[in-house]
């Protein structure tokens, strides 16, 4: 069986290098996995999809029309089950990156075990990855929350402030647009508007990207030992410690592989679908780009389960010499193993 050992510290290169030969090794196993559970739930999806998005196509279409006539086709309990096969999708998506992180684990030690012997694994750690997701969520919702407060109060200040210093100035003069000075007015608070609408964006997302960065290896950790969900985000963020910006930059790199691989695909899909098809044949649209989703998640989400556990082991071998610890084991089970043999040679 072919392994793929960690022997030192790897580039960002070379972890995506070793990822690929990894991913193309147990390309079956993986893809199998994958494709047992994502097939069934994206079908369900694009089924109701269709029909929801061919409801909504149609009494919109109606409403531009005058035509009141127009009734949805399909149960109006559709968007509830739209709605509950969504909160579905998200506990399969999770166990099906917990099995394929477990698989992609053993298949960098050289082991491959059954595929249910994996599905238990998933299955017995799902409940700790929800609770650590529970996590991560009150976390991302209390520092958005207090970013958003505290920029509420400088907006709130700084309009206070403007509005006392402009009270001795003829504001209906500064928006006339009849004046070439109005105009400019108005359109340099439209691009003051829009930067610091775009300033907040970023000022949100900062820390989102930090917190993620350090939580990068969390499922990997989950699924390496018996951690609880609080445990596994520590040793993530210590495992990080000193190596934010790589694992910043492999996120980056992993983001846009997922853009070009499944989303850039699956967005064409959608286009030419949506064009070629008529109002009435949106349900069929709706299914073919769902179809290609499928297709290329399929694809995708073994091949970044199997780059975080990459990125999971080299962050080892950083912190705490993995690999000299590997090759230690390594050597200690070849001399038991040379002991072993003189024994019974001896007592031969």
């Amino acid at each position: 069986m072919t392994t793929f050992p960690i022997s030192g510290p790897l580039s960002l290169g070379d972890l995506l290098d070793r990822t690929f030969r990894l991913y193309r090794a147990h390309f079956g196993l993986f893809v199998r996995t994958a494709a047992l559970f994502l097939v069934p739930m994206l079908v369900a999806s694009g089924l109701l999809t269709g029909a929801a998005s061919a409801d909504s196509f149609a009494l919109l279409a109606g409403m531009m029309t005058g035509d009141v006539s127009t009734q949805p086709t399909s149960d109006t309990g559709t968007q509830g089950w739209v709605f509950l096969l969504s909160g579905l999708s998200m506990l399969v998506n999770g166990f099906v990156v917990l099995v394929l992180t477990r698989q992609s684990i053993d298949a960098l030690h050289g082991e491959e075990q059954p595929i249910g012997q994996s599905l238990a694994t998933g299955w017995k750690r799902l409940w700790t990855y929800i609770r650590m997701l529970i996590w991560q969520g009150l976390v991302y919702f209390a520092v958005t929350a207090g970013l958003l407060l505290v920029l509420g109060i400088l907006v709130f200040l700084i309009v206070a402030a403007a509005t006392v210093v402009g009270l001795s100035l003829d504001l209906g003069s500064l928006l006339d647009f009849d004046s070439p000075a109005g105009i400019v007015a108005v359109i340099g608070a439209g691009i003051l508007v829009f930067c610091g609408y775009i300033l907040a964006v970023i000022l949100v997302m900062l820390p989102i990207i930090y917190y993620a960065s350090r939580w990068i290896v969390a499922v990997p950790v989950l699924l390496d030992g018996e951690w609880r969900a609080r445990e596994a985000l520590r040793r993530s963020w210590a495992l990080t410690q000193g190596h934010i910006w790589r694992a910043v930059g492999y996120s980056v790199l992993l983001w846009l592989l997922s853009f070009l691989v499944v989303s850039l695909p699956v967005i064409v899909a959608q286009m030419g679908t949506t064009a070629l098809f008529l109002a009435d044949q949106m349900f069929l649209a709706v299914a073919l780009s769902t179809a290609v989703s499928a297709i290329f998640s399929i694809l995708w989400v073994p091949f970044n389960s199997s780059a975080l556990v990459l990125l999971y082991y080299d962050l080892r071998v950083r912190k705490e010499s993995y690999d000299l610890d590997l090759r230690i084991d390594q050597m200690a089970a070849a001399l038991d193993e040379e002991s072993a043999e003189t024994e019974t040679g001896s007592q031969g």
